[in-house]
């Protein structure tokens, strides 16, 4: 019985379906990759159990199919164990790469310091819970937004989208008067209605821009704050960008600035041209200026000064706390000039809905729109025309004493911006979304839950420091020829230090650790990505000897009796004439516990 069983595995009778069964598995894990990427690929089925099984039970086949054709003489036998021995030698290689390397991306500065944690691929998720141990799991997301694994302890993780944002809301329960409204705006010509929370504080929240349109909420502490409050803004105060005095040292000019824009002044000896003017100036991602909004918050003008060969550029702000930029342009001698900035800045906008509170609590309106100035009771669920359009304006929620509460949403499908996130569920039902990076507080009735959806690093046992970027190019041409980074790498036990050229296609090895070029900025050529990857030397030496066993194999099958012929030497090993080798057949002491001996099916 147990000879039969041996003989079953080692036949061509399991070979060839089970090939078909690999060959069909690895086909369709092909098209699966497209769809849902190379890390759930490797997850859900080149590192599963079942398919390691299948892979095992071709590594057995071919091992005994080999075993039992021996003794290997002549030149097919000879070739055909070669060859079947160097297919397990393959596939013990690919195992090992599959299960104990790791690969990742290490991104490296110029600019900055040694770098040693590694990007692996994957996300993590950390769970823990009130008298348990904190458990862990690596994730991979699929292009559909599902999650493997599907459940970590009494967590069941629903989902993840690339498109989530941070929103808030009031609750009652702050120790402090500190109001807050929840406004819908409605519109039956565009049929949408959104929702808004506007909060006296934090600050961030008592105005919200709504395109054209600003929503404001303030709280008032007298009669005469209310009064002032519900009345029509003073007219053409929103036209006004400021003047700006400058004294020299034999006189003194005032000059206005928004009728003065894209002109040169001169001022005595002294040429002033101002350039620019930006109602809310911050600086862009590019380190550009720009304006956030057309509302006067933070007002400021670019301007320069010529005298002789000095010339001079100013940044002044209307905000006194902010000391002007000055930067000398040509010449090395700074003008002798004080400039002063004087604007009425936070006017009100041209359209705006404000909510006033006043010291009893009671709610009020004002509304600004082109069509004018309206003011009133703000009354729970009754709905104001501010005008704009036919958006009405309805108070669905007021908080006197106000506390904030973060959430995370989900966009709309097909839209863009916004954060990854992860759906999660507790044992209990309650969902909540989990951004990427930053650790949330889940709150249930069996206590917090304290959960981190975060990138899964690795520290490496080294440290590796960009030295410098080179790009080299074509000749007579912008296209690029080669990058090569030029790193140094650091082991921090030894303190040994090595200086290695990286380059595509070229990488180095260090501590059994490969170290390639991945990929590059155009933009900013102090930044290098490079790909490290572990993977032990006889990792890779299993992989050549097998390739070189099968190469060896099928040769000597092919050519070995023509071979043998010419070579006296190996005459008894290759030159055995192949219509003999079954007589007298020995069967391998491994067998010898079997009983009848062996059988010739083999692959």
């Amino acid at each position: 019985m147990t000879s039969a069983v041996v003989q079953f595995i080692g036949s061509i009778r399991l070979a060839v379906p089970l090939l078909v069964i690999i060959g069909s598995v690895l086909i369709g894990a092909t098209f699966y990759e497209s769809e849902v990427g190379s890390a759930v690929v490797q997850q859900e089925i080149y590192k599963s159990p079942w398919f390691g099984g299948l892979i095992f039970l071709l590594a057995m086949n071919l091992s005994l199919s080999t075993l039992l054709r021996y003794p290997w003489k002549g030149a097919r036998k000879v070739g055909f164990a070669i060859a079947h021995w160097g297919l397990v030698v393959i596939i013990a290689g690919s195992a090992a790469v599959i299960h104990l390397s790791v690969e990742g991306m290490l991104l490296a500065r110029t600019d900055g310091g040694p770098v040693s944690t590694l990007r692996v691929e994957g996300d993590l998720l950390e769970v823990a819970a009130p008298g348990q141990e904190t458990q862990q799991a690596s994730l991979f997301i699929k292009d559909n937004g599902s999650v493997v694994p599907s459940h970590l302890g009494d967590l069941s993780l629903l989902g993840y989208t690339n498109h989530a944002i941070k929103t808030a809301h009031f609750t009652d329960g702050a120790t402090i008067d500190n109001p807050a409204v929840r406004l819908s705006l409605s519109s039956d010509r565009m049929g949408q209605t959104l929702e808004r929370w506007l909060a006296v504080a934090p600050a961030s929240y008592d105005r919200m821009d709504i395109g054209p349109a600003e929503l404001q909420i303030i709280k008032v502490h007298s009669g005469q704050e209310l009064q002032q409050a519900l009345t029509m803004p003073s007219p053409g105060s929103n036209a006004v960008w400021g003047t700006l005095t400058l004294n020299l040292p034999d006189m003194t000019q005032t000059v206005d600035v928004k009728s003065s824009v894209n002109q040169t002044i001169m001022l005595g000896d002294v040429e002033l041209a101002i350039k620019d003017f930006w109602p809310d100036f911050r600086l862009d991602g590019d380190g550009k200026p720009e304006t956030v909004t057309q509302q006067l918050r933070n007002p400021a003008v670019q301007l320069e000064l010529s005298m002789g060969d000095a010339t001079e550029r100013w940044f002044i702000f209307g905000n006194p706390a902010f000391e002007p930029i000055r930067a000398q342009l040509a010449g090395d001698t700074p003008l002798a000039v004080d400039i002063d900035y004087q604007i009425l800045a936070n006017t009100q906008p041209e359209a705006f809905f404000k909510v006033v509170v006043d010291d009893a609590g009671e709610l009020h309106y004002a509304a600004k729109s082109s069509k004018g100035f309206q003011s009133g009771p703000l009354v729970l669920g009754e709905a104001v025309s501010p005008g704009w359009a036919d958006f009405e304006i309805t108070l669905e929620d007021y908080v006197p004493q106000a506390r904030i509460e973060r959430d995370i949403e989900p966009l709309p499908e097909g839209s863009e911006g916004g954060e990854p996130a992860l759906q999660v569920a507790t044992a209990n039902g309650q969902t909540a979304w989990v951004p990427w990076g930053e650790p949330t507080t889940i709150t249930t009735q069996a206590g917090d839950l304290y959960v981190a959806f975060s990138p899964k690093l690795m520290q490496l046992p080294f440290a590796l420091k960009l030295n410098d970027f080179i790009v080299e190019r074509n000749e007579g041409s912008e296209s690029v020829a080669m990058w090569t980074s030029l790193v140094t790498l650091m082991e921090p036990q030894t303190g040994e230090l090595t200086e290695r050229r990286v380059w595509m296609n070229h990488p180095t090895w260090f501590k059994g650790w490969k170290v390639a070029q991945a990929s590059w900025n155009p933009g900013d050529l102090a930044q290098s990505t490079l790909q490290v990857k572990r993977e032990p030397w006889w990792v890779t030496g299993l992989t050549w000897l097998g390739s070189l066993m099968v190469t060896l194999g099928v040769a000597i099958m092919f050519y070995g009796r023509a071979v043998a012929k010419k070579l006296k030497f190996v005459g008894d090993i290759l030159g055995a004439a192949e219509d003999n080798q079954d007589v007298g057949t020995k069967q391998i002491p491994i067998f010898n516990v079997f009983s009848n001996g062996a059988g010739k099916t083999a692959t």
